[in-house]
């Protein structure tokens, strides 16, 4: 058996668009519940790489924002995770249904940002920062439906 074939159970290998790359792709309900299974859709799917437990980290920040802050959360809302995977590093991709704002990278650590201000620690919005600490690249686009990718790429190796 392939390494494709014993992974297509997990969501469905599509077909790679380079040479080299491995593309998975799996909607998931844009519910609460969802977020953990998105999160063991992608650590099956990076099992055998060092980037696995940041990938669901990263997953689950990117799978919770789509629900909280995007269509995907109302009724019959859905998320899209995909996964592409490179000899050298993996992305994670999440699809939600659009929302009024972009999402965007705090410009400093809202952590060491409060310390010094001699503020309370923020309960939230510290999810991208983490993302950004992660990610060696990371972003976001809109597709011309209005549904929103956010992104992230992870190195095997540093």
């Amino acid at each position: 058996m392939s390494w494709e074939e014993k992974w297509r159970p997990f969501g469905g290998l599509v077909a790679a668009k380079r040479p080299g790359m491995l593309r998975w792709e799996r909607c998931f309900a844009g519910t609460p519940d969802q977020v953990g299974a998105a999160r063991t859709f992608v650590t099956q799917l990076f099992a055998d790489a060092p980037i696995a437990d940041n990938a669901a980290w990263i997953t689950g920040e990117l799978a919770t924002n789509a629900i909280r802050h995007s269509a995907s959360g109302r009724p019959d809302g859905t998320f899209t995770v995909a996964l592409y995977r490179w000899p050298t590093f993996g992305e994670i991709h999440v699809v939600d249904a659009g929302g009024p704002k972009e999402p965007r990278l705090p410009e400093r650590d809202p952590v060491q940002a409060a310390i010094a201000e001699g503020g309370d620690l923020p309960e939230s919005g510290l999810g991208l920062y983490g993302i950004g600490a992660l990610a060696g690249r990371y972003g976001t686009y809109r597709h011309r439906d209005g549904s929103r990718v956010v992104w992230a790429r992870l190195r095997f190796a540093p």
